[in-house]
């Protein structure tokens, strides 16, 4: 097994986002930004620019004439979707690096980590959380610390369990979760430091009833496992965590109606789920 000290030390080496995805986050964090600022950041990089066009004229979007440039891509996706399909352009190649491990290949953990994402936004909408940008980017990269851990130990094999929740077997394989090994990442990266917080502590039941980012984000995960995407193993039974409904002041009906969302969004954004299509630069 890999000590976890030289575990953390791999971590802290994970290649960072590109830096123009560290200052959209910053600038969508201001309720007041300006589109035309947000519109010259992505220009900034070429080959995003490229990506985000693609994307914008791919069947998702259903664009009547080609969008030839993000200013109008802007006018017809709106900033919301805009600011969604860079975040997703940003993080997708993290996700390509993933290998076979106890998490599955990189696209079904990429299509957790998008499902989680896009719970995250309805549930944030849902309790009122102003920042669902912020929400969405969170649940992107709350599975980095998965991708980081299935490079490290080639792990493929039947497990034995005795009633272990996942991160008790990754602290047991591993020495460390998938969310104290993201909040590494995180920290690394410099990531502002709520969502740091909330993607490190998300498996914390104290922070969770604390903190209503690190709330959406539990509940999100442990909505998508529930319907088996992204769970290790089919015999573990994932409920929705107390703290983070009684923090958010949710009920079973919206757990069900959140559900719904993200199966209505997984069947629409293939594109957005083609981790090759959406990685290539």
């Amino acid at each position: 097994m890999t000590p976890v000290l030289d575990l953390i030390r791999a971590l802290r080496t994970t290649p960072p986002l590109p830096m123009v995805s560290f200052r959209i986050l910053e600038t969508v964090r201001d309720p007041d930004y300006s589109i035309d600022t947000l519109v010259e950041l992505i220009r900034t990089d070429p080959s995003l620019t490229a990506r985000v066009l693609r994307l914008t004229n791919s069947a998702l979007f259903g664009v009547p004439n080609e969008i030839t440039s993000v200013g109008d891509a802007v006018s017809y996706v709106g900033t919301r979707n805009l600011v969604k399909l860079v975040l997703v352009c940003c993080a997708a190649n993290h996700f390509k690096q993933a290998t076979n491990s106890i998490y599955g290949d990189a696209n079904s953990l990429w299509r957790h980590s998008f499902a989680v994402a896009t719970a995250s936004q309805w549930l944030a909408e849902r309790c009122g959380y102003e920042e669902t940008d912020t929400a969405f980017t969170a649940g992107v990269l709350h599975n980095v610390g998965k991708v980081a851990l299935s490079q490290a130990i080639d792990l493929t094999d039947d497990l034995e369990l005795s009633g272990e929740d996942q991160c008790d077997i990754e602290r047991r394989l591993f020495g460390i979760d998938h969310a104290a090994a993201a909040g590494v990442v995180a920290s690394t990266w410099g990531l502002p430091v709520e969502l740091s917080n909330a993607i490190r502590s998300h498996h914390d039941e104290r922070e969770v009833s604390k903190h209503a980012l690190a709330a959406i984000l539990a509940l999100a995960d442990d909505l998508v496992l529930s319907r088996g995407i992204g769970r290790i193993l089919d015999t573990l039974v994932v409920e929705p965590s107390a703290a983070a409904m009684d923090r958010l002041q949710l009920t079973a009906d919206d757990l069900d109606n959140a559900a719904t969302h993200v199966e209505t969004e997984l069947a629409q954004n293939t594109e957005l789920l083609n981790l090759q299509g959406v990685s290539d630069r």
